[in-house]
């Protein structure tokens, strides 16, 4: 006992990593204080690892202890199981009769309390150090018996949890008004709820050295394809860091191409859109402690797809859609075009409106490429400063951004009225894109083309649009190609990349792929 006991932590002073300690593979002793003692020494004396300690007696008295750390375990679980525990042990008689020898005895007693703490939860049974801390991380309550090699492992897992609420991010006006939360039980509920087939798998591990995140693995065996499936979990296993605290963490680890302003994976807050992509053969990877579960395999027309495309019109979903994809573009050319067609190209602007033009950036002293990025990198900080600054006062910043400081800047001569109307139509379209990730890629893109078309004019802008496409279609997601249905084209799969065909329609095709 003492190679294991208090000797054994003189010996070895500290354990940096709990997953590399010799403690993990070792088992549990027969003795409580010891096991007791090794427990408060692994945790550091923590404040919220409660020891309950309590005696079973029937014929003899046997010392019992439950352990779990307070904001993890639900409190009401064990203290009906202790509570359980004492009724029925002082009413049992059979133990008596049955136990001939201590071992016989504790062994009894010890069987007859797993039966009891069945009724509180899932039981197990361990005797490994390493599976006692981390179902103690896990919110799960271990009971450790004087005298027993083995213990129980009672899930109790509970705490406090966000309710469910609306979608921050994707609100529509026709659909679910549900989002997820931070739990991975209570999100795959909702999944649960919405799909009910024994098809549906639901797959957990655990990821970061330190951290232990729980994350999980949802599909639909028979429709999502199994090399996507075994991919994805190599990817995850193969995943080497000391914690995951959120899901773009595992993004940017398990995407093919590393370094792109593109998303090749999504994410999503809505159950319904996890639904209907678990539906068409996807996989969805949520992780504890965020809302925002990753679909993959992600393609480019995914992300200008929203939940609202299937609760309304097909006719209307597709026009809105069409619109989607001219914001993009918008969002991406309207002010290098401007850039590019005020210095180079003025030969191509109407006689009447190149005229008004020069009237009015005759009072600004420098030219299109600076007014642009200023105005461009000073509603960049709006925006910042209306995500960051408390709710209260949003409105009122934002007024005063956009229409006293734009308006000022314009009598002042630092920028011309058409490059403020270029720069609005700008943030509008780009506040169209439904991705927020894909939107982002567009801001960083758009500078990019603004420098471009400062240098070439249009010839850079081609230019530029050509580096872009020829990059998507290097990119790969999962082994998909990202342009896929366009690139390269598949004629039966158009019904639902830019427009939304009539449900029959879809779900015939639907069928036949399975």
């Amino acid at each position: 006992m003492d190679i294991f006991g208090k000797n054994f932590y003189k010996n070895k002073s500290s354990f940096n990593n709990p997953s590399d300690s010799l403690l993990n593979e070792r088992q549990l002793n027969a003795d409580l204080k010891e096991d007791l003692y090794i427990l408060k020494h692994e945790f550091g004396n923590t404040a919220d690892l409660i020891i309950r300690e309590f005696t079973i007696s029937i014929t003899e008295p046997i010392k019992a202890a439950a352990i779990y750390i307070e904001s993890l375990a639900d409190d009401e679980l064990v203290n009906e199981f202790i509570t359980h525990s004492h009724s029925l042990m002082a009413q049992s008689t059979e133990i008596v009769e049955i136990g001939h020898d201590q071992i016989s005895y504790i062994q009894t007693i010890f069987d007859s309390t797993k039966e009891i703490a069945s009724t509180a939860g899932n039981v197990g049974v361990t005797n490994n150090w390493g599976e006692v801390i981390s179902s103690l991380l896990d919110g799960n309550t271990i009971i450790l018996f004087d005298g027993c090699y083995d213990a129980l492992n009672i899930s109790t897992t509970g705490g406090n949890y966000r309710a469910i609420s609306e979608p921050t991010t994707q609100a529509v006006v026709r659909g679910s008004k549900e989002s997820f939360i931070e739990s991975i039980s209570t999100n795959t509920a909702m999944i649960r709820r919405r799909i009910k087939n024994e098809k549906l798998r639901v797959e957990k591990m655990k990821i970061g050295d330190i951290s232990n995140t729980d994350v999980a693995i949802i599909y639909m065996e028979g429709i999502a394809q199994e090399r996507t499936v075994a991919e994805v979990k190599q990817q995850l296993e193969n995943i080497n860091t000391d914690g995951i605290l959120e899901s773009n963490h595992i993004e940017e680890l398990i995407q093919d191409k590393k370094f792109t302003p593109f998303p090749t994976v999504l994410n999503t807050e809505r159950p319904d859109q996890i639904s209907r992509s678990l539906l068409e053969g996807k996989v969805a990877i949520f992780v504890e402690g965020t809302p925002f579960a990753l679909l993959v395999p992600g393609v480019f027309s995914e992300f200008f797809k929203t939940p609202e495309d299937y609760t309304e019109n097909y006719a209307v979903s597709s026009l809105i859609r069409i619109l989607r994809y001219i914001a993009f573009h918008f969002s991406l050319f309207s002010s290098p075009l401007y850039i590019a067609v005020t210095t180079y190209h003025q030969e191509i602007i109407p006689t009447k409106f190149l005229i008004s033009l020069i009237a009015q950036r005759e009072e600004v002293p420098y030219p299109a490429i600076v007014e642009a990025l200023l105005l461009e990198f000073t509603f960049e900080i709006l925006r910042e400063a209306g995500i960051r600054i408390p709710r209260a006062i949003g409105p009122t910043i934002s007024i005063a951004g956009a229409l006293v400081i734009g308006e000022a800047a314009v009598s002042a001569g630092l920028v011309s009225p058409t490059m403020t109307i270029v720069v609005a139509l700008t943030a509008i379209s780009n506040f169209a894109i439904p991705s927020y990730s894909m939107a982002n890629t567009t801001r960083i893109l758009r500078f990019t083309f603004m420098i471009l078309a400062s240098f070439s004019g249009l010839y850079g802008v081609v230019l530029g649009y050509f580096a872009v496409v020829a990059h998507l279609c290097s990119l790969r997601s999962f082994g998909i190609h990202y342009l896929s249905p366009f690139a390269p084209f598949y004629l039966e799969k158009q019904k639902e990349a830019i427009l939304r065909f009539p449900f029959s329609l879809l779900d015939q095709d639907s069928k036949k792929n399975r």
